[in-house]
Parts: structure tokens; C-alpha cells; sequence
């Protein structure tokens, strides 16, 4: 494959000792503990939250604007239908004998931290109140625009509300469950049991990632990341933008079974009561044999950021194309049609399709149902259990790059619960990074990244 260039530029500054605790760190610090979670003030109650859909328009969850809908997305509204469709029977909001059938499987294969309206809950009240505060400061210092599509990843948040991990430590673990398909998937003749692997793959990869309700901090311009798993797999990503915030990434599995490289632009926006985690990119799965699959990304929120309980929802469609035999499988998170089901409850179809005409209905193959936090079928027979299924461990390679997210010195004097001088290490990471970046516009003569 053609693999991504890393680490092609090393930074020289993550070994410098820490500097004493700036004013400036000091003074977020104080906003910070004195910030008020009493929202009251903030005029939320006259945001609408109304969206609308119809086939060829839709209104964005996030910033409330009506936005064409693309091919995938057409595909995506069109398999919602037809799944929805089964459930056309049923009035005054009745739950159906198939509603009840499903909720029982949902239930009886589900994460403990999962919630009842659906999703994964935040388990650390402290941690809710303290993104609360924080949260509450910075609207009260940046006005509505941050609640009506401000992408907050272009935003330096003090350093209480973040985890002591980057972002490219948390996208690196959702490879932990591809030993459990792939391998198996690599060795399949069958181009359809190969394409069920597959999407049960990138499905149960959604709960690896979830539960991340700080803010993990955002990856320097150049900043890398290595990572050996225990099935001799080696992950490598680098921050390649920074304006978007973009992060590339390749994984070369054992025996070269397969190769999985692409990148994805992160970022975060805000809705009423709400905080829509955004990713978009392009990630692409190739096996030994040549088959290859586009990975589409799914589409994330958490709900009741301000007040409520709050817990990670996904919700949209997810599709993935086996762009070798013409087959493709939709994932409708939240299905339509359905009453008494938690959110993470999903329902999809798999099918053959024409690459001429992607927006007609293709030939079913086969349907898909389960729930993101515990399980996926396909025709009513498992492919994913959360409970059968182990993670990888991982592990760093013995010598660390000095560009090795693990090398920052914000990071580790987090983990270490030293806030102040947590605090003035990533101001001063951030103003190095706005002088190199000063220094690129001058040599080339335009905004870099």
C-alpha cells in the first residue's frame, strides 16, 4: 500500500524541564475553581431543538442549518425507511412483540456502564461537575457562538477539564479488537461471511473509544505515536494538520494479512445540552488478497453536558463499502420505527449494489441488528459479543521518538496530578507551536498548518 510518511520531522522540545507556573496558567487555574455550574444565566432556553428531515435536505443536528444530503447520506435515509418499514404497525407509541424480543436481547448483552436510555453514562460525578465548570466558564467567556457550532477543538481549554492522554492515544485504541475478525476475515474466501467480519469489527470498535468525557489534549503539529500490540501488530499515527486538527495513521497487521491506513479531522461542537464529537476523514481497510473496504465514520453526541445525566450516544448512520465486489452495509444507530429500545439499539442491511447508481436501492443480502455497547447479528446469528471478546493489550517500542505523545511533558505532569505546572507546559507548548507556525507563513508566504 501506499503508506503514510511519519515522523518525517522531529520535535526538539519535549525534553526541556518544566518551567515555573506562568501568570497566566495561574489565572485559569483560578477561573476555573472559583467557575459556577449555575447555568441559569446563559439564556439556553430559547435554543431550538428542532430538526427536520426529508430525502433530498436535512437540518444538522449541531448547527441547525438545512445542508444537502450527500450520496452516502441518501443511501443511509433510504435503508432507514425500508428498515423502519417492518414497524409500520404500530400506533399510540405500543411497544410490538418484536420491540419486546429485541430490548431482551439488548439487554441481556450490554456493557455495565451502559445506560437505559441508551449509550455509555459518565461514572464519575466529580469528573461531570468539573467538566460542568469549566464548560460554564468558557461560554460565559466566549458568548452563544460556542453553543451554536463553535468547533471547540480550536479552543485552548485549561488543563483540569483534559485526560492525561492525546488524542492520538484514544484513536489508537480502537485497533484492540482486530485480532478478534480480521485475521479470520484475511483467510476467508467467501467475499460475504469476509464483508460480516468486517462491519462487526468496526461496530464493536465503538466502545473502545467511549466514555472519553474529559478532553484528551490536542496533538502537536508533528507529534507521533507508536504502538506495539500483542498480536505483533505496530499502529503508527501523526498529527499532520493542525488547523484542522488532523490525524494520520497506518497499521501493519502480523504477516501482512491486511493493512489499514488513512486519517481522520476530529473536532467537537455544541448543541442544547449537548456536545457533538465530530470526525470526518477517509480510512481505508486493504486484505493480502487485494479486497479492499472504505470505512465510513460514524457519528457521535453527548447528551445532558450541562444538566442531566450525562452519557455518549451515537446516532446517524455508519456505512462500509467493499469496493472490490460491490457490496456495502449501513448501520442506522437509533433505529426508526422502533419503541421502548435504547438508543445504542441499531438495525441495518447489507447488500449488493450498482457503483453506477449508488443512490438505488441495492440487493439485500442481509439484515443486520444489535447494539454498539454489547453485540452484532447478522440474520439473528452473533458475529460480536462484548462478553466473549478480549482487547489487545498495547505496549510502547523500547526507544521512544522525541515527538512520542508519551514524551510531553503537559501530559505526564497531568498524570502526575500536578496541575500548575501541567498547566504551564501546555501554554507553552502552544506558544511554541503559534511561533513555528509564524515561521512557516513567513518562508512560504501563505497560512500554514
Amino acid at each position: 500500500m501506499a503508506k503514510i510518511t511519519l515522523f518525517n520531522k522531529m520535535r526538539g522540545g519535549a525534553d526541556k524541564q518544566p518551567e515555573p507556573c506562568s501568570p497566566g496558567a495561574e489565572d485559569i487555574v483560578a477561573q476555573v475553581l472559583a467557575a459556577s455550574d449555575n447555568l441559569a444565566d446563559l439564556g439556553l432556553e430559547d435554543m431550538q431543538d428542532n430538526p427536520v428531515d426529508d430525502d433530498e435536505e436535512y437540518v444538522d443536528e449541531v448547527t441547525g442549518k438545512k445542508k444537502p444530503r450527500s450520496w452516502l447520506g441518501k443511501i443511509g435515509k433510504g435503508i432507514s425507511k425500508r428498515v423502519g418499514s417492518v414497524a409500520k404497525s404500530i400506533t399510540g407509541g405500543q411497544m410490538t412483540p418484536a420491540d419486546e424480543d429485541a430490548l431482551a436481547g439488548v439487554m441481556a448483552c450490554r456493557h455495565p456502564y451502559a445506560v437505559k436510555e441508551g449509550g455509555i453514562g459518565i461514572q464519575d460525578q466529580e469528573e461531570a461537575k468539573l467538566c460542568r465548570a469549566v464548560l460554564s466558564m468558557m461560554i460565559k467567556s466566549m458568548g452563544r457562538t460556542l453553543l451554536q457550532g463553535g468547533n471547540v477543538m480550536k479552543t485552548s481549554f485549561p488543563i483540569q477539564c483534559c485526560q492525561p492522554r492525546t488524542i492520538l492515544e484514544i484513536a489508537s485504541c480502537q485497533a484492540q479488537y482486530f485480532h478478534a475478525f480480521l485475521p479470520r476475515a484475511a483467510e476467508c474466501s467467501d467475499p460475504v461471511e469476509r464483508m460480516k467480519l468486517v462491519v462487526a469489527c468496526f461496530v464493536s470498535n465503538q466502545i473502545l473509544t467511549s466514555a472519553n468525557f474529559m478532553k484528551p489534549l490536542n496533538p502537536i503539529l508533528g507529534e507521533t505515536l507508536q504502538v506495539d500490540f500483542s498480536d505483533g501488530s505496530k499502529a503508527y499515527l501523526e498529527q499532520t494538520c493542525h488547523h484542522p486538527p488532523i490525524t494520520s495513521l497506518c497499521l501493519d497487521s502480523p504477516q501482512g494479512l491486511y493493512d489499514f491506513w488513512g486519517f481522520i479531522e476530529f473536532g467537537v461542537k455544541f448543541g442544547y445540552n449537548r456536545m457533538f464529537p465530530t470526525s470526518k476523514g477517509n480510512l481505508t481497510l486493504k486484505f493480502k488478497d487485494g479486497t479492499t473496504f472504505d470505512i465510513g465514520l460514524s457519528e457521535n453526541k453527548v447528551n445532558n453536558v450541562f444538566w442531566g445525566n450525562m452519557h455518549h450516544e451515537l446516532y446517524g448512520s455508519q456505512t462500509v463499502v467493499d469496493t472490490t465486489n460491490n457490496m456495502r452495509a449501513t448501520i442506522n444507530y437509533n433505529a426508526p420505527g422502533r419503541v421502548g429500545l435504547p438508543s445504542d439499539y441499531f438495525e441495518g442491511v447489507l447488500e449488493k449494489f450498482d457503483p453506477a447508481n449508488p443512490d438505488k436501492e441495492g440487493q439485500l443480502i442481509s439484515n443486520i441488528s444489535g447494539s454498539w455497547v454489547g453485540f452484532c447479528d447478522f440474520d439473528k446469528v452473533r458475529y460480536w459479543d462484548i462478553n466473549s471478546c478480549s482487547k489487545l493489550t498495547m505496549s510502547a517500542p523500547v526507544n521512544l521518538l522525541k515527538s512520542d505523545s508519551r514524551q510531553r511533558t503537559d501530559r505526564n505532569a497531568l498524570a502526575a496530578k500536578n496541575i500548575n505546572v501541567a498547566q504551564a507546559e501546555k501554554i507553552r507548548l502552544e506558544e511554541d507551536q503559534r511561533y513555528q507556525r509564524k515561521l512557516r507563513e513567513a518562508k512560504h508566504g501563505v497560512k500554514g498548518h
